[in-house]
């Protein structure tokens, strides 16, 4: 396993690099790619593989003027993007694929998984709005407790599998990062969300190939996501 010295972006390309080395473990390989680009480059760098792409559900965006604080105060590369959209007058950014990512998708085979986030979505929404946390969302900072990416790793196996895209009781590669980029590699067992306890062909977490030492994890709140 290795240990990074810090979360972000910046782990991207030793992230694919460590993808290579482990591409025999499985024929297929998950990204949570919230605009493409991960997606891209992996599929760019290991073209032999099954290569899917998991987003964001629609009605998710990056609230610009609240990334002053939190995850985007703390990681450079999510400082800069932060900058970058401040300076262009934009006030709210969407969480999906971005046109020019959707074709180069299409072109390299990769196919793009948008739904409802397990444990995130309905969830979300109560402790945002009616004030009330759920056990789904201890179960997810418990997760995030190792790393971000460990929870969007395992969320994005739920929907690809719930999505038809791969069948269940299959070890995959998936690959996740704290907002944007990757960090985070692990080994695991697929399965429906229906099935996520199942004592014999629920989700398992088989082998953690990479995650930051030290994660930096998002105020439960999370008030740049809207």
């Amino acid at each position: 396993m290795i240990v990074f010295e810090r979360p972000g972006p910046v782990n991207t390309d030793k992230i694919i690099d460590i993808l290579k080395n482990s591409a025999s473990l499985s024929p297929y390989i998950v990204v949570a790619s919230v605009r493409g680009d991960s997606a891209v480059k992996i599929a760019k760098a290991i073209p032999d593989k099954k290569i899917i792409c998991v987003t964001c559900p629609q009605g998710m965006y990056w609230e610009v003027e609240k990334m002053d604080a939190d995850l985007f105060s703390q990681i450079p590369e999510l400082k800069a993007a932060r900058d970058e959209w401040v300076e262009q007058g934009l006030k709210r950014v969407p969480m999906n694929v971005t046109d020019e990512n959707q074709i180069r998708l299409k072109d390299l085979n990769v196919d793009i998984v948008r739904g409802t986030i397990p444990l995130f979505g309905p969830s979300f929404s109560m402790r945002l709005h009616l004030e009330r946390p759920t056990s789904l969302d201890i179960m997810a900072k418990t997760l995030e407790l190792i790393s971000p990416g460990t929870l969007v790793a395992m969320e994005s196996i739920l929907m690809v599998t719930d999505a038809g895209i791969i069948p269940e009781n299959e070890m995959v590669l998936a690959c996740a990062g704290t907002e944007m980029g990757l960090d985070t590699a692990w080994v695991l067992k697929s399965c429906a969300s229906a099935n996520l306890f199942h004592p014999e062909k629920g989700f398992r977490f088989v082998e953690l190939l990479a995650k930051p030492g030290i994660a930096a994890n998002p105020d439960i709140n999370i008030n740049y996501l809207r």
